[in-house]
């Protein structure tokens, strides 16, 4: 027997070091919601006892998230809106809102053409009808000035969004432009009670499209893909499960970033990052199991880089990388998945709540979000082949996503994941334990180990997708973008062994 041939045999003999038990609270007989807030509380006072108030935390949440440049630039547009119209109005009629004349000699050169071309106008012989009519048109024309200048500023404010939203590619980039698309509406809505002002006293009314505070909130949170931060009326104004502002795909990486930086074995905020960002958008399915696979998804990578004290700085960027691989684009649909949660039953123009649908009222908008639907769901088709190739995903769970999305279509249930076949072992055991495979371990263990288990599951089963989808981002280069190639490979499913 050759010398490297003993070494292997005697590797093989040695059992893998054990995964890392975190700390985390019981999931049993708890919503998501429960659980989340427990895990939070629970990490929270095992580092550094209460945690602070409140109020404290919500502010500093807002100070990130009420941005004012759209504010400022609305602002300045209905400033010009109203002096631009005001003006030609004037210059039209001869006579400024006094009744003062307005001479030829103070009008422009290239605006004199304009002046007086209403002819035959009184202002003080209002109980003409004609010059009524007149009279109104002039004030009207201040408001359409107004509304024309406030859209103008809110679209310049946001030309960038439409900008970064043109080509999506994964579930995170189309649910950024569902809020994009219903932000259009509102910029109108914000345009239009913008006209009253509040001299009006129409900002006592929460009446989108007279309160002009509501039509500016409506439309800078959907723009910036955000929600309304109001406790006790996230759930109804923005869908929110949590106070958070952050939706999805700010979400996770702020996630991947946050993790990463901080320097505690088990950061307070996994869990209740998870509920934040999955909650709005399966909110009848998002369970406390899901939440406790998906913390242990984040300890998986995490755990390859964390020491006594922090991951380390010169390793930091490997870490958030291999996060990213993960939690966002395709590895994030993968994992989603492989948690038993469908992305493509996601009811698109059910999202963001009273926002949502408020902003779901033009029929551009809508129509908008209804291709957007299907446009996602025939790359996640596309997609679900080259998962089943690469073993990061069952066919079994590939169909399950294909009657899922066929139920979504026809207004019915969601059909439930059937049970794993996983002889006896609970389906989140085999999701998440890695006492079998290791980086460590040696390839002909690896090898021995998948035969057996190919042998006991079927050749379309794989013992641990999401940790081998975590393995192969910390390989170099990016699968993502093979699985976002139109054309794919359709070839059977096969046994990946690292």
């Amino acid at each position: 027997m050759e010398p490297n041939q003993n070494i292997a045999e005697e590797k093989m003999q040695v059992p893998p070091p054990p995964a890392k038990e975190h700390a985390h609270p019981p999931a049993a007989g708890k919503t998501a919601a429960e659980y989340a807030y427990d895990a939070m509380n629970m990490h929270q006072k095992a580092l550094k006892g209460d945690a602070p108030p409140a109020l404290l935390k919500w502010m500093g949440d807002a100070q990130l998230a009420v941005l004012p440049r759209n504010r400022l630039y609305c602002a300045i547009g209905l400033t010009a809106g109203l002096m631009t119209a005001g003006s030609l109005a004037k210059i039209a009629t001869g006579f400024d809102l006094t009744n003062k004349a307005v001479a030829r000699e103070e009008v422009p050169t290239f605006l004199r053409w304009m002046h007086k071309i209403v002819k035959n106008y009184d202002p003080k012989a209002l109980d003409v009808s004609r010059n009524r009519w007149i009279r109104y048109a002039q004030f009207a024309a201040y408001s359409l000035g107004g509304l024309a200048g406030i859209k103008l500023g809110t679209d310049y404010t946001y030309a960038g969004v439409h900008k970064k939203n043109k080509d999506p590619k994964n579930l995170e980039d189309y649910l950024a432009r569902v809020s994009m698309h219903q932000g259009d509406t509102w910029a109108w809505l914000a345009a239009a009670s913008g006209i009253f002002g509040s001299s009006s006293g129409l900002f006592a009314l929460p009446v989108p499209g007279l309160n002009y505070a509501m039509g500016l909130a409506g439309r800078t949170t959907s723009m910036q893909d955000r929600n309304i931060m109001l406790k006790g009326m996230n759930d109804y104004i923005s869908g929110a499960t949590t106070t958070s502002y952050l939706r999805l795909r700010e979400g996770m990486h702020y996630m991947c970033h946050h993790v990463v930086g901080n320097p505690a074995e088990n950061p307070t905020q996994i869990e209740f990052l998870a509920y934040t960002l999955l909650g709005p958008i399966f909110k009848d399915e998002l369970t406390a199991e899901h939440i406790e696979k998906f913390t242990a998804a984040v300890h998986k990578v995490r755990d390859k880089y964390w020491q006594e004290g922090g991951i380390p700085k010169d390793k930091r960027k490997d870490a958030v990388k291999e996060m990213k691989e993960v939690f966002t684009g395709a590895g994030l649909e993968v994992l989603l998945i492989d948690m038993g949660l469908n992305p493509g039953a996601i009811q698109f123009d059910k999202l963001n709540g009273a926002i949502g649908k408020i902003g779901n009222l033009s029929s551009a908008a809508i129509n908008a979000i209804h291709a957007d639907q299907e446009a996602y769901t025939k790359g996640l088709k596309d997609r679900l082949p080259k998962y089943v190739a690469d073993g990061k995903i069952t066919q079994e769970r590939a169909d399950w996503v294909i009657e899922g999305i066929e139920a979504r279509k026809a207004g019915k249930p969601i059909p439930p994941l059937a049970p794993a076949r996983s002889l006896g072992t609970p389906s989140s055991e085999i999701l998440l334990a890695d006492t079998t495979l290791t980086q460590e371990t040696p390839k002909e263990a690896k090898t021995e180990f998948a035969k057996a288990t190919s042998t006991d599951m079927g050749a379309a089963s794989r013992p641990n997708s999401i940790n081998e989808l975590i393995e192969s981002a910390g390989k170099p280069g990016d699968w993502r973008a093979t699985t976002l190639k139109q054309k794919q490979s359709f070839k059977s499913p096969a046994m990946v062994v690292e």
